[in-house]
């Protein structure tokens, strides 16, 4: 039972920073981000192998660089996540492509290094960091002059621009602080959550997930989700090792789809 009160926590609070994420870049652009689980992968995989024996690089600076490429990444997939498919459509699978491709990259390139870290100070370690991370973002939306431009190019593209502020700048801002946050999610996730491009899909599901499942989106909110997450990954897999996790997140989306599902259609059917 502690055992799996443990990844409970831990899991859950790496989805709750994941939802959070998602959370940011929802409340800049009332569009989900269907693309953070490539953001995650790719930044939390580099940040892994940058600190790892083979390398060296401390720890610090290798979380900062995966942090920064994650930013990065986010950004670039922007016009994916934020544009419906047009006649842009070769290069934005473009961008996808290339996504991919490093993800495989680098986990090609990763030979002996593991991707089932130490948890730094145990369960309580990422309690702290994931937490604290998301009261950095629900600081930065309530209480900062960014935050005020992200929430009004949310709520009235419009009017931002009216007051001088350029929508489509803030919205790139908004995918490179949940890109940021979501590569620290992923590895606060990885030492009990196994990390690689096959589940990056995985991990898109999860961070929207917890950013919507309880109804309202926020990184608050996120972390009541990212939990409700963990606890059905944790318990599933205590019952099934091989399959359980996975089959409990899916049994909670689903049971939220059906409960909720027309909700979330008219919220997240189209593009802001």
């Amino acid at each position: 039972m502690s055992a799996v009160i443990a990844a409970t926590l831990a899991l859950g609070t790496a989805y709750a920073l994941l939802g959070a994420a998602v959370s940011v870049v929802a409340i800049a652009t009332r569009t989900l981000h269907l693309a953070i689980g490539q953001v995650v992968v790719a930044g939390a995989l580099s940040t892994l192998i940058l600190g790892s024996a083979a390398i060296g690089w401390p720890l610090p600076v290798a979380l900062l660089v995966g942090m920064v490429l994650g930013a990065g990444l986010s950004a670039l997939l922007g016009p994916l996540v934020l544009e419906r498919l047009g006649p842009g459509l070769a290069g934005l699978l473009g961008l996808v492509v290339a996504a991919g491709t490093l993800d495989a990259v680098l986990v090609r390139s990763l030979g002996a290094v593991t991707l089932r870290p130490d948890l730094p100070g145990g369960v309580g370690g990422v309690l702290g960091v994931g937490l604290g991370a998301v009261g950095v973002l629900v600081w930065l939306l309530a209480a900062t002059r960014t935050g005020r431009r992200l929430r009004l190019v949310g709520g009235s593209p419009a009017a931002a621009e009216r007051a001088g502020i350029d929508p489509a700048r803030t919205r790139t801002l908004a995918l490179a602080i949940g890109g940021a946050a979501a590569v620290l999610a992923g590895l606060l996730a990885a030492p009990v959550a196994f990390l690689g491009p096959g589940q990056a899909a995985g991990l898109t599901v999860r961070g929207v997930a917890a950013a919507v499942l309880v109804g309202r989106v926020g990184p608050v909110w996120a972390v009541a989700g990212g939990l409700l997450l963990g606890a059905s990954e944790a318990v599933g897999a205590a019952v099934w090792p091989a399959a359980g996790g996975e089959l409990g997140v899916a049994l909670l989306v689903v049971a939220v789809l059906v409960v909720r599902g027309a909700e979330h259609r008219q919220a997240w059917g189209r593009a802001w």
